[in-house]
C-alpha cells in the first residue's frame, strides 16, 4: 500500500478511536448523572460485578 493510502488509513482509524472514546464518554457521564435509586448498585454488587 503507498504510504499517502497508509497515511488516510491511520488517520481514519485514529478518528474513529476518537469518536469511540466521545461515545464512551457520554455514556458514562450520563450513568453518572443518573439519580435514579433502581439504577443503582450496592458496593456488595459492584465488587461481585468486578470478580466475576
Amino acid at each position: 500500500m503507498p504510504a499517502d493510502e497508509r497515511r488516510r488509513l491511520a488517520a481514519l482509524l485514529v478518528s474513529l478511536r476518537h469518536k469511540d472514546l466521545a461515545d464512551y464518554r457520554a455514556r458514562m457521564a450520563q450513568k453518572i448523572d443518573d439519580d435514579s435509586p433502581e439504577n443503582w448498585v450496592t458496593l456488595e454488587e459492584m465488587d461481585h460485578r468486578l470478580t466475576t
